[in-house]
């Protein structure tokens, strides 16, 4: 478990003071995939940094497994980040070296025997579907290959905890279909706690489970990645959400509804999971005294679980409209009035 705790850091820039995160706190459980999102100068690529403690906080401190990594002294420091792994953006590995070798490099630095270090090796390569390029290099390798390769090299150590900055930005989306799937069969089978810092929306859609939102260095939202995305709280994470999980009236409906001149409402609706579509519209068609129109419907997946926006007219009386909010109240149906 990683516990984040009042954690504020503060750089001196051109003899100025820059906060680069302000009282953040939150908890990353064993065995998560925790997306860190936001705009770039969130204070994501910082906090990360924190988790390994590559940088110390001004104020605040990181616990894992209960123990304050702030309070460490250089060895017990180092056993802890032996027992984390990271992985970049840009790969950083040694175009010089062989990808065996490349994998090698924590297992050689750390003095293990080389009979043990040649069965790591192969196998983590095995693992990432790499076995046939151990003796190619880099520069031979595409970017995918190349991110496969770091990842095997973030595993040589058995870590509890992957750290991953930005690993997909640099790849194409076929590509980073695969990273991600590799991600959780590293979570899956080995048990690894993963962090994933991202400004890629669809990247904590598709992987992670729980979500920690970041703005200008403060911590604005942060849940499952279920509630968050159901139900976005702050702006900037509507922004993000909107871009996967569309919520608005297109324009070209907007028009028609201008035309309109019965009276009428418009309820955005989500469903989620057993709550069944098909039979909340066709109860209110059949039941009240309105005619509906579905102006936009969007479905998705996440967490196992399908979450459908639904944006819907209701043309009839304020009277018919509010037995309607009743009774989806009673389905456990959320829902919004819209206005045009």
């Amino acid at each position: 478990m990683i516990s984040i705790h009042n954690l504020t850091k503060e750089f001196n820039y051109n003899k100025q003071k820059v906060t680069a995160l302000e009282n953040v706190t939150f908890t990353i459980e064993k065995g998560d995939i925790f997306g860190i999102i936001g705009f770039s100068g969130a204070g994501k690529s910082t906090l990360l940094r924190m988790i390994n403690a590559l940088e110390v906080p001004t104020t605040g401190y990181v616990e894992i497994d209960g123990v304050n990594i702030n309070s460490l002294n250089f060895n017990e420091l180092r056993k802890i980040r032996k027992r984390i792994g990271m992985v970049f953006q840009q790969f950083n590995l040694l175009n010089a070296k062989s990808v065996y070798d490349n994998v090698a490099i924590p297992l050689v630095l750390n003095g293990v025997p080389k009979k043990t270090i040649d069965k790591k090796v192969k196998s983590l390569l095995a693992f990432v579907d790499l076995s046939d390029k151990a003796n190619a290099y880099p520069d031979e390798l595409s970017g995918g290959q190349k991110q496969r390769v770091g990842i095997a090299r973030a595993l040589a150590t058995d870590p509890s905890i992957l750290l991953c900055d930005e690993a997909t930005s640099a790849l194409d989306p076929d590509t980073t279909e695969s990273i991600l799937q590799l991600l959780e069969r590293v979570n899956r089978e080995l048990g690894i706690t993963i962090v994933i810092v991202t400004h890629e929306i669809d990247v904590i859609q598709k992987i992670c489970n729980r979500v920690a939102v970041m703005e200008k260095g403060h911590l604005i939202e942060e849940g499952s990645v279920l509630q968050v995305f159901s139900k976005p709280k702050h702006n900037t994470t509507k922004r993000f959400v909107r871009t996967v999980i569309p919520d608005e009236i297109p324009t070209t409906v907007k028009h028609t509804l201008a035309c309109e001149k019965r009276e009428y409402t418009i309820l955005k609706m989500h469903f989620l999971g057993s709550n069944t579509t098909d039979n909340v519209l066709h109860h209110i068609n059949k039941t009240y005294d309105l005619e509906t129109s579905v102006l936009f419907a969007t479905v998705t997946e996440l967490e196992h679980t399908v979450l459908g926006v639904f944006i819907v007219q209701f043309i009839g009386n304020d009277l018919e409209v509010g037995k309607v909010k009743e009774y989806l109240l009673s389905q456990a149906v959320d829902w919004e009035e819209v206005e045009i």
